[in-house]
């Protein structure tokens, strides 16, 4: 026998010598004896021998039973029973506190000496498994998924404390059920009971998943979106013992996904959107081209025709139709984000209270126009004409939804777009915003119609009541100005229109809207070169500018304006340019332009405004014409740029 410590428990003195004695002569090292179970718990507290040889019979309160079963709790030190008394009663106590051994008084030395080795040792194995199961259930329980173990007979055996987060179910409570007692799960789609993985893992004799679309039923009631799988646990001999069922919570990879997905509609969504700009943008510089003239001609005519002339009426019905032309496309160009802006600091509060009376007069006395407004709202860096015009736009909107009356509310906040909100919105960047939002409780829209009311000519109003272009136009001016839309709507619920603008880099005092023209028509004598690839265009404007008293030098291209410059021996006062112009754009002919002829101003015109071509110093000069436009804009535009 390898050298051990054995605690020596007995209240008989003669008996507890022979003990020691016999003990010694084995090579053991005895503590004690001792003869109270108190002292028995005591001593292996602070000793922690190798084994107890414990009598059962103990004088003082705690008999060696009791004692056995306490130095087994805390100290995991086994026990062997000594004892004379071998009656049904004393073997189902002793029998219960699961001792390593029992020796009936008296015993041979050998009878002792095996049951010590038989004690160690089987308390050496018992050890080990108890170990091994602490790891296990140490393991299963750190683990980030939820684990249930079950029997062969499907009754739950283990939780880990996620399992219970998920199940509500506590693992002492749920020990000994059926697993579909506490694992309830159903079909999302169906709302039935779903079928348990576990047990067709078992019956197959492999792992198996859970199908997709699962919820779990948690014993509050709450119901989980889970994923998992479940295995069955067999022995050496393949004999099934039971199975495990590992599952986690799946709602926020499901959150995620739908995020992803909401995004990469989002995505398509305005790629759909800028590829119809693209097309309108286009468009709209065609007819603005032609209409440029049309309006241009009808109006010098006009001014050649005696009021009492018969052509008169027929030129201005014709004007009238080209004027509500030009009004669709600037819209188209709104849409499109080609218009050109003249942006200043903007205080939305200011413009939103000085449209406040308008709007009571304009939606009438059914509807309630209330402000909502941040006391100290961030500036932004817009074009103001532009938004009132979107701001009247959603308003006429608001009116058609609430025919029988309601509230029109208009709302502005400063708010900080975050990286969550940046992550569902991909075209948004994180930062300072100002949030203007327009809502009303109207009739409200179903999501089919929502998904296309930015789209040009898309309108849900009878025929005859719309262009379908006024919320193209809101979607257009606020992609143009750095910012983005979202609607909130449903039938019955009303709508809400929430723009996010860039805070502007500096306040500034922002200028009051600009007055428009005199009606009287300025002339000059200066020279002006004028470089337009539209050959009706050009020849309109020439005849215009002549009459108007100019030197007029006319070029189809940038080369040819280029020649000019170096040829033409008098000063030239200005020169008018398209901005698209065939290979040389129009910013690239001014700047070789001032470098022949530093003195010359120079003023822009164009059907539309792209970023791509428009730099960012040209995009907010007044220096600038938006075709089509009329003799008397062309006249006052000139004599601005020359008289600066």
């Amino acid at each position: 026998m390898q050298p051990v410590s054995i605690l020596v428990v007995e209240d008989e003195s003669i008996v507890a010598e022979d003990l020691r004695e016999r003990l010694t002569k084995m090579g053991t090292t005895v503590l004690g004896p001792v003869a109270t179970g108190e002292q028995a718990v005591e001593v292996a507290e602070q000793s922690h021998p190798d084994l107890v040889l414990m009598d059962i019979r103990l004088k003082g309160r705690m008999d060696g039973v009791e004692a056995a079963d306490q130095i087994r709790k805390k100290c995991h030190i086994p026990v062997v029973y000594l004892t004379a008394h071998s009656d049904d009663h004393t073997l189902e106590r002793a029998k219960r506190s699961q001792p390593e051994g029992y020796l009936l008084k008296p015993f041979e030395e050998s009878d002792l000496r095996v049951n010590i080795e038989l004690a160690l040792s089987k308390h050496a194995i018992e050890e080990q498994l108890r170990q091994s199961e602490q790891r296990y259930l140490t393991t299963l329980s750190s683990i980030g998924d939820a684990v249930i173990a079950i029997d062969n007979r499907s009754r739950i055996t283990f939780m880990n404390p996620v399992a219970e987060q998920l199940t509500q179910w506590r693992c002492q409570e749920a020990a000994g059920r059926p697993l579909d007692q506490v694992f309830r799960i159903l079909n999302e789609a169906t709302r039935t009971p779903a079928a348990n993985p576990v047990a067709r893992a078992m019956r197959e004799g492999h792992p198996a998943d859970l199908d997709n679309g699962t919820l779990l039923v948690s014993k509050n009631g709450r119901e989980i979106p889970i994923d998992d799988c479940a295995a069955p646990i067999f022995d050496q001999e393949r004999r099934l013992q039971g199975g495990v069922l590992v599952f986690r919570d799946v709602t926020e990879k499901r959150n995620a996904a739908e995020a992803h997905r909401k995004a990469q509609e989002h995505i398509h969504w305005l790629e759909r959107l800028d590829a119809i700009g693209r097309f309108a943008g286009g468009m709209a510089h065609e007819i603005n081209n032609m209409l440029t003239v049309v309006l241009g001609c009808g109006e010098l005519l006009l001014t050649h025709l005696s009021q009492e002339h018969a052509l008169r009426p027929t030129l201005d019905a014709m004007l009238a139709v080209g004027d509500r032309t030009a009004a669709l496309t600037r819209e188209l160009l709104a849409f499109s984000r080609k218009q050109h802006l003249s942006p200043t600091h903007v205080d939305l509060n200011q413009v939103l209270q000085r449209l406040e009376m308008m709007f009571t007069r304009l939606l009438g006395a059914h509807i309630e126009v209330a402000l909502q407004l941040e006391p100290k709202l961030a500036p932004v860096f817009v074009d103001r004409l532009q938004w009132e015009q979107l701001l009247v736009n959603l308003a006429l909107n608001a009116r058609d939804a609430m025919p029988q009356g309601g509230v029109l509310t208009l709302i502005t906040r400063n708010v900080a777009i975050d990286d969550g909100f940046a992550a569902v919105h991909p075209e948004v960047t994180p930062g300072p915003h100002v949030l203007l939002a327009v809502r009303d409780n109207g009739s409200g829209m179903d999501e089919a119609t929502v998904a296309h009311i930015f789209e040009p000519f898309f309108t849900t109003k009878e025929i005859g009541k719309g262009t379908g272009l006024g919320l193209a136009t809101v979607y257009g001016t606020v992609a143009q100005s750095g910012g983005h839309v979202f609607v909130d709507s449903a039938p019955g619920k009303g709508t809400i229109f929430s723009m996010y603008l860039p805070v502007a880099a500096q306040a500034v005092a922002s200028k009051p809207p600009p007055s428009g023209p005199a009606l009287a028509i300025p002339t000059g004598s200066e020279t002006v070169l004028l470089a337009e690839d539209e050959e009706a265009v050009r020849t309109w404007m020439a005849l215009a500018l002549r009459d108007m008293g100019y030197t007029v030098l006319t070029a189809t291209r940038a080369d040819e304006a280029l020649k000019l410059a170096n040829d033409y021996s008098e000063p030239i006062h200005l020169l008018v340019t398209d901005v698209i112009m065939p290979k040389v754009m129009g910013p690239q002919l001014a700047r070789s332009f001032s470098e022949l002829r530093p003195e010359t101003r120079v003023l822009y015109m164009s059907g539309y405004a792209d970023d791509q071509t428009f730099p960012a110093e040209l995009r907010e000069t007044s220096a600038f014409l938006q075709k089509p436009f009329t003799v008397s804009t062309l006249a006052w535009a000139v004599r601005n740029v020359l008289d600066e």
